[in-house]
């Protein structure tokens, strides 16, 4: 006997609909269709500080000495996340905390040379004056600088749905202040006992050298679902791909990722295009591509034909760095997916953490790029020991990824207290 048709679809007589059936792995979206909800026009882009290409180096934030110590030790250290400022609640601090904490146990020589930040750094419409208490006193006691690129929440327009809208905001006006900065040495909160200053990056989307890796990070503007990409950007990114040193790692940071497995945004195809498009067209592909907006973690590798072969491209989402609500992924024949989860175009999800508050740390050297994600649950007023939930290396000579093991925890003593914001 056949089963009733709408136990395997979910779909009845008339358009109506009795639940969403279970994915099998062949299935699993890693990619938005369909509307987009909300939907916001193109925003315009800010004047950039400055001439192209929009390059920034890691000596205008450290000093000579401190950039002779990293090239001397070998390895750069970094922290990235992205979706941090929710005014809602403090597991934004409570990212934070984990990260300083990490910080400072690391030895002397290995501290954290920055913070790349993978947007989304004020919710909701990146408002000037959530900045006190959703970034600078959440990042009071974080030992590094932090540079960013911006989030589709970091350029929204005020929502009238959501109460009066400020006839004197325009897109991007709280990170342009903070993050474009005409005078980078000024205080950035006043009302805060923060001491950190504005920053004066040269554009929303600009290149990051330093002494290991060359950053280039995309602006992928205001859509919730999918980003945007204009081709004035499009042709500077093929520029800044074709200019990047090849003794260097290559990492290219966009909000929007191209792949996701989540329940909310999924990934972006536009963006994916956009990279995939540049990648054949100057024959130069990066080392791994970073990108936020969805709040957990995922890792995914593809291999792609390269100029000289098959290469594999990991591709990793850190969008769990204080947002309040974690995004959970699909489900594969009614369970969490297994790992790694072979799909399509030569794509595997191999890891994710969609139940934990986390960063992820990367050690980048002249022969390949060491990640190590550290999350934990989050626990209101403390901060528990992070828990490493993943670790992976990408040999840079052969653009090959190698999965690690998923235990050990993020250095620096365990605190009783979190830190509290000034006021709410």
């Amino acid at each position: 006997m056949s089963p009733l048709h709408f136990f395997s679809t979910g779909k009845g007589a008339g358009k109506r609909q009795s639940h969403v059936p279970p994915i099998a792995a062949a299935k699993f979206p890693v990619q938005a269709t369909g509307a987009q909800v909300p939907s916001y026009p193109f925003q315009p882009l800010p004047p950039p500080n400055g001439p192209a290409p929009y390059r920034f180096d890691l000596s205008q934030l450290l000093s000579a000495n401190d950039i002779q110590q990293i090239t001397d030790t070998g390895v750069m250290v970094i922290h990235t996340v992205g979706d941090t400022g929710d005014y809602r609640g403090q597991q934004q601090d409570f990212v934070a905390e984990m990260m300083t904490q990490d910080a400072q146990g690391l030895p002397n020589n290995q501290k954290p040379a920055f913070y790349y930040h993978l947007g989304d750094v004020i919710y909701f419409a990146g408002d000037i004056d959530k900045y006190a208490d959703n970034f600078y006193e959440t990042y009071k006691n974080y030992p590094g600088f932090i540079v960013s690129i911006p989030g589709n929440h970091d350029c929204q327009p005020d929502d009238p749905t959501d109460g009066p809208v400020d006839p004197t905001k325009f897109p991007l006006d709280g990170w342009i202040q903070n993050f474009m900065s005409k005078t980078p040495s000024q205080a950035g909160s006043l009302k805060t006992g923060a001491v950190r200053t504005q920053l004066d990056l040269p554009n929303v989307y600009w290149t990051f050298t330093t002494p290991f890796a060359t950053i280039i990070g995309l602006f992928s503007n205001v859509g919730e679902t999918e980003g945007e990409i204009h081709q004035d950007q499009i042709d500077w990114f093929k520029g800044e791909l074709t200019a990047a040193d090849p003794n260097k790692a290559l990492i290219v940071a966009v909000h929007h990722p191209p792949f996701s497995g989540d329940t909310e945004h999924s990934g972006s195809s536009a963006v994916e295009q956009v990279l995939s498009e540049s990648f054949q067209a100057v024959k130069r592909y990066p080392n791994l591509v970073l990108s936020g907006h969805v709040h957990n973690y995922q890792r995914f590798t593809q291999v792609v034909q390269g100029p000289k072969g098959k290469l594999q491209l990991p591709f990793v989402v850190a969008g769990a760095g204080g947002y309040t609500n974690l995004g959970t992924l699909h489900t594969v024949n009614g369970a969490a997916p297994p790992r790694p989860l072979p799909l399509s175009g030569g794509l595997t999800l191999e890891q994710y953490d969609q139940t934990n508050f986390g960063f992820l740390r990367l050690e980048i050297s002249k022969t390949q790029i060491a990640g190590t994600y550290f999350s934990a649950p989050y626990v209101a007023g403390g901060t528990p020991a992070a828990k490493t939930a993943d670790t992976f290396s990408i040999n840079l000579a052969t653009n090959t990824v190698t999965n690690g093991s998923s235990s050990g925890t993020a250095k620096g003593p365990t605190r009783k207290k979190a830190a509290v914001k000034s006021s709410k």
